[in-house]
């Protein structure tokens, strides 16, 4: 049998070669990629002697809300090991059964992530909470969001939070439960060691982390997202409606380890 040349084959060689330089100038002319950066705006590592008051201001307060029991005082928070400490105590003061510590940045900021590496207290009637909140204005028309909030009487979970206005000026929110298992699918309680609790906030959605997993996304067509710059929040509240009132079974002093706050802006970089 005679063979013949494979002419469709040797054109697209030609064809090829011809526009080679053609395609290698549209790649090179084309816009670079963009990939998603973080760019840090605050942080407390806790790593001084004392609590930085040009970072933080520590309440004192008798008032508050939730029917909570405690009394907020500076006392009540501490460096210790290079950590923020919260102690609630069960020694009363001035009306109030209990003593703790609330602490709430100077810094503001709206989206973003915010994480805080944490290990939980835990007992019946203990409420420690790491959430954002506006410094001013009335609540809730600028909105809450609770990064994490944990239920003493419960420690295999944490829950996360949106606290808005409806329609009508009302309060409403939206929230969600979490728990995970370690490598050996027995549950994880968060007073036994450090966990990482984060927030991805922008003007879409928010999406909240636990140890850099997700676990709950909110975006605008379920619910508002606030736009309002908001400071950052460490507290442990002693009763009130999210765990209840401290009973028999209830162990004091409680600690809620901090380990570090951040704070990052997002900014999309041109990469090659």
């Amino acid at each position: 049998m005679t063979s013949h040349p494979n002419y469709i084959a040797q054109w697209l060689a030609t064809l090829t070669a011809s526009l080679g330089p053609w395609f290698a100038v549209c790649a090179d002319t084309s816009p670079p990629a963009k990939a998603l950066q973080w760019e840090l705006t605050f942080s407390d590592e806790f790593d001084g002697p004392d609590i930085d008051l040009d970072k933080w201001e520590i309440l004192t307060r008798k008032d508050s809300y939730n029917n909570e029991k405690q009394y907020y005082l500076p006392a009540q928070a501490s460096i210790v090991d290079g950590m923020l400490r919260i102690t609630a105590t069960n020694e009363p003061h001035d009306g109030k059964a209990y003593r703790s510590a609330r602490l709430e940045s100077w810094f503001t900021q709206a989206y973003g992530r915010f994480e805080a590496r944490a290990k939980l207290p835990t007992t019946k009637g203990i409420w420690p909470a790491f959430w954002l909140l506006p410094r001013t204005g009335e609540w809730p028309n600028n909105g809450e969001i609770d990064i994490m909030e944990n239920a003493g009487s419960k420690p295999t979970t944490v829950q996360c939070a949106s606290h808005f206005a409806d329609d009508s000026g009302k309060h409403d929110h939206v929230y969600k439960t979490y728990s995970a298992q370690d490598a050996d699918g027995k549950p994880i309680i968060f007073s036994e060691g450090f966990h990482l609790y984060a927030v991805e906030w922008s003007p879409e959605e928010m999406v909240f982390f636990v140890d850099n997993v997700e676990y709950y996304r909110v975006n605008v067509q379920q619910s508002p997202v606030p736009n309002t710059p908001m400071c950052i929040i460490l507290n442990t509240a002693v009763g009130g409606w999210f765990d209840g009132e401290p009973d028999e079974t209830t162990v004091f002093p409680q600690y809620f380890n901090i380990d570090y706050v951040r704070a990052y802006q997002r900014t999309d970089e041109d990469t090659e």
